[in-house]
C-alpha cells in the first residue's frame, strides 16, 4: 500500500512555543482558518506522496548520503505573508531568511530522489513555514488586520543539524506526523 510521506527541517521545541503564542493570538480573530498544530510546525523540503516501502528503504540510504555532505546551518524566522495574495489569501505562513543552506540542501534531496522515480517538485522554491490554511472567506478582512503587527515579528533562528524523513497520516483530526527517519548533518 505505501506510505505518504516528505522530507522536512523540524524546528526546535522552544522555537514551536513562541509561533504557537502567535498562532493563539490570530485564532481571537475567529477566521475560518485551519492552523497548524504546534507539534506540526516544519519546513518542507520535498512533498513525496504515497510510497512503497522498497522505496523508503532506498530513499533512506540517499538521504544518509546527502546528509553526510552538509554542514549546519542557520536559518532566520521573520514575518508573515499569504499564498497566493491578500486578495486571495489561501496559505498563511512565516518568512525564513537567509536561506542559501537550506536551497542547497533542497537542490541536493530534489537531484538525488528523483532518481529514484520521484516526480520533480514543479514550483520554484520557494521557503517558508506554513502557519494556517484559508478553508472560506469568513473573517479573512479581520484576520488581514491582526497579520498586520506580524509582518515584521522576528520569531527567532533556527540552526538545522538535521532533517527527516516524516510519514503523514491524515487522520478525522487532522494530519498526524512521525519521523520514519532523521539525518543528522555532517559536524
Amino acid at each position: 500500500m505505501g506510505v505518504r510521506c516528505f522530507i522536512a527541517v523540524a524546528l526546535e521545541e522552544a522555537l514551536k512555543k513562541n509561533i504557537a503564542n502567535s498562532i493563539e493570538d490570530l485564532k481571537r480573530v475567529n477566521a475560518d482558518i485551519k492552523w497548524v498544530p504546534p507539534e506540526n510546525l516544519h519546513i518542507t523540503l520535498k512533498f513525496i506522496g504515497h510510497t512503497p516501502e522498497d522505496l523508503i528503504q532506498k530513499m533512506k540510504y540517499r538521504l544518509a548520503e546527502i546528509s553526510a555532505s552538509f554542514r549546519p546551518f542557520s536559518l532566520g524566522l521573520s514575518g508573515v505573508g499569504l499564498f497566493p495574495d491578500a486578495r486571495r489569501p489561501r496559505v498563511i505562513w512565516i518568512d525564513i531568511h537567509d536561506f542559501e543552506g537550506l536551497r542547497k540542501l533542497k537542490e541536493s534531496v530534489e537531484e538525488n530522489i528523483i532518481t529514484l522515480d520521484v516526480n520533480r517538485e514543479d514550483r520554484a522554491f520557494s521557503p517558508h513555514l506554513t502557519i494556517g490554511r484559508v478553508r472560506s472567506p469568513r473573517g479573512v478582512n479581520t484576520l488581514l488586520t491582526a497579520l498586520e503587527p506580524l509582518k515584521e515579528r522576528n520569531f527567532g533562528i533556527i540552526e538545522v543539524r538535521s532533517f527527516s524523513l516524516m510519514k503523514s497520516e491524515l487522520k478525522p483530526k487532522g494530519a498526524e506526523y512521525t519521523a520514519i527517519a532523521e539525518f543528522k548533518l555532517a559536524s
